[in-house]
């Protein structure tokens, strides 16, 4: 299920004082839509590979009439469809890089929301699929 083209993400900040206590805390809306570049962070010292996202690269094309770029309706359907992909953690030779938002999917796995952003990269059969509320947690991405 694809969302509207515009959506908001909510994003707790917490204000710290120099001994590490929490003094505040703020929200901030950030409006994300479909065409717009995300920054995939560096990864964290001594790590190999990111946690929060993975890069699926298919093996055969997809029909790409299938997919609305605009609002980025179809692109899961189209791109998943059958079992000609490969699939991996994303790898840190792909961070600190922007990439063009291309869907945006939520759904329920075991009663819990999970929220979704898929990107597409330089390479036409290659999606980052990033889980939107880990990645973010874990300071892996940032929105431009």
């Amino acid at each position: 299920m694809c969302m509207k083209y515009i959506f908001s993400l909510v994003v707790f900040l917490f204000t710290h004082m120099a001994w590490g206590q929490t003094t505040a805390e703020q929200v901030v809306e950030k409006t994300i839509e479909v065409g717009q570049k995300l920054r995939v962070k560096p990864c964290a010292s001594g790590k190999s590979e990111f946690v929060a996202m993975d890069v699926y690269a298919r093996t055969k094309p997809y029909n790409p009439k299938l997919v609305n770029k605009k609002t980025g309706e179809g692109l899961m359907e189209a791109f998943f469809n059958d079992k000609s992909i490969d699939a991996k953690r994303l790898p840190c030779v792909m961070g600190n890089h922007s990439y063009t938002i291309a869907a945006y999917h939520e759904f329920e796995v075991k009663g819990e929301l999970k929220r979704v952003v898929l990107c597409y990269t330089n390479y036409p059969l290659t999606l980052i699929w990033i889980e939107l509320d880990k990645a973010i947690a874990l300071g892996e991405i940032d929105f431009e």
